[in-house]
């Protein structure tokens, strides 16, 4: 589909790079310049103004990050689009920052470079530019990964780091939920002030309220003293709710009324106190489910799942397992930095189911490099694969679920006009593999394999006509 011609500007030091995306927004109608160093963009932009900028962050001179304030006032706050090849939180963070509209990772494909460069167009919606964002440097407790499910994850922490927006973070146990919960406050304009991570199942069920909110002289038998809670403690910063589905009901309300009202009251006094304070939540658990079975508030729940970050399982980002292996084996002391990993080696963690995720690899990890007796790390010197708890068809659909969601997430995330409705994608996508199952489970007998399926041997036929499936399949009775 052709668009209204626009003027772009590329500004990449890598020729093939540049080719590639004036071809692709030529194609498109657009007029494009191109330019190899920011110095050299800052040009181009005098002699015309463009209607979006590319910008790679490694450039000859001046990168891209610490030259974007300067192309967003050259272009009077064109939409900017950051081209990376770190792929890490922290650059993702400073080009949001700094003012970039969007970012694409390298390697990337053109095609989710043209949706990336339509829906920027499109909207034509840029950011201010504020004060420049310099880079911070990798602490031990840092999120980790190159996988397209990750570089979302990134995304969604730097869009939504800066706002005092709830967040509910869902994911695995194991899967690095409280460190998405830390980025974002380190990243917000809360980083100075407190940032308390509060786990309520680890609190006295019976002392939780007092615990969270505080309470009065008094109060209760053993009262002997006004107490502030965690809430008070917090006070300008952030606090985690770990596991948030652990939760009394009675607590729930109250917590409620602090995302509401912003109030909220000490144990045994009747003067409400203000909360100035971010909640985030996490949880392991399907609220969904826990809002129907009666154990979590419908009304709290949408409250608090207006933004929501999914972690993925380990399984499902694979190919980011050597870069945590290299990560974790940094952080150990001498003689485990030392320590390489061999490529036999990395293929049979790539494959392992890891349960536990991330905090599974670390774990088997650090034992590996205690048990080692070479440089190189050896599959023998791995703990064994955690054993079946008869859980595999409960993990399965879990899988699934988080498959369908981060499948959910991204395509919204690219929708544009022209896209099919979502459930059509999804049937397009998923049902196919579900008819060749049937099919092969029934030996090509579309009977059985509609019986399987539970739908009229007809509608199998059109499907699969439909999906061009096994047109020489047996059509036994």
């Amino acid at each position: 589909m052709k668009h209204s011609t626009q003027h772009v500007l590329v500004v990449d030091d890598e020729p093939s790079i540049c080719w590639a995306l004036e071809k692709m927004l030529t194609q498109e109608g657009h007029s494009v310049a191109i330019a190899s160093s920011a110095e050299e963009g800052l040009q181009q932009v005098e002699q015309q103004k463009p209607d979006m900028v590319i910008l790679d962050v490694r450039l000859p001179k001046e990168d891209g990050i610490t030259a974007l304030p300067k192309y967003l006032k050259a272009t009077n706050n064109a939409p900017v689009i950051i081209i990376t090849a770190f792929g890490d939180l922290e650059t993702a963070v400073a080009a949001v920052k700094n003012g970039a509209t969007d970012y694409l990772t390298k390697p990337f494909k053109l095609e989710d470079a043209l949706r990336t460069c339509r829906q920027t167009l499109r909207e034509s919606t840029p950011r201010l530019a504020p004060a420049a964002t310099q880079l911070t440097a990798r602490s031990h407790h840092v999120l980790v990964g190159g996988s397209p499910a990750m570089q979302f994850v990134f995304r969604q922490i730097a869009l939504v780091a800066d706002s005092d927006l709830s967040v509910l973070i869902t994911g695995e146990t194991g899967t690095g939920k409280e460190l998405v919960a830390a980025a974002i406050h380190r990243h917000s304009r809360r980083s100075q002030q407190p940032y308390i991570p509060i786990a309520p199942v680890a609190l006295n069920p019976d002392l939780i309220e007092s615990e969270l909110f505080g309470h009065v002289k008094g109060a209760f038998t053993g009262a002997s003293d006004d107490r502030a809670g965690l809430f008070e403690q917090a006070e300008g910063g952030t606090v985690l709710l770990d596991e948030i589905g652990d939760l009394p009901l009675a607590i729930q309300a109250k917590l409620l009324r602090v995302l509401e009202q912003g109030q909220y009251f000490r144990v045994g006094d009747v003067r409400p106190r203000q909360a100035n304070v971010r909640i985030i939540a996490a949880t392991n658990c399907d609220l969904h489910d826990a809002v129907v079975a009666g154990d979590f508030r419908e009304d709290l729940f949408h409250r608090m799942s207006g933004v929501q970050i999914h972690l993925p399982p380990l399984r499902m980002r694979c190919d980011d397992i050597p870069l945590l292996c290299d990560h974790f084996l940094e952080e150990m002391d001498y003689p485990a930095a030392d320590l390489a990993i061999d490529e036999s080696l990395l293929e049979m963690l790539q494959s392992r189911d890891w349960s536990g995720n991330i905090r599974e690899l670390k774990s088997a990890l650090e034992h590996a490099a205690v048990v080692a007796r070479g440089r190189v790390l050896q599959a023998s010197d791995f703990p064994p694969p955690k054993p079946s708890r008869g859980e595999q068809t409960q993990s399965n659909a879990s899988m699934l679920a988080a498959a369908v969601r981060a499948w959910g997430l991204d395509r919204i995330q690219h929708r544009t006009p022209e896209s099919e409705p979502l459930h059509a994608q999804f049937l397009a996508a998923a049902e196919p593999a579900l008819l060749e199952v049937a099919l092969e489970s029934s030996d090509g007998n579309r009977a059985k394999a509609a019986e399987l399926l539970g739908i009229h041997r007809g509608t199998l036929r059109d499907r699969l006509r439909s999906y061009g499936i096994d047109e020489s399949a047996k059509t036994q009775n």
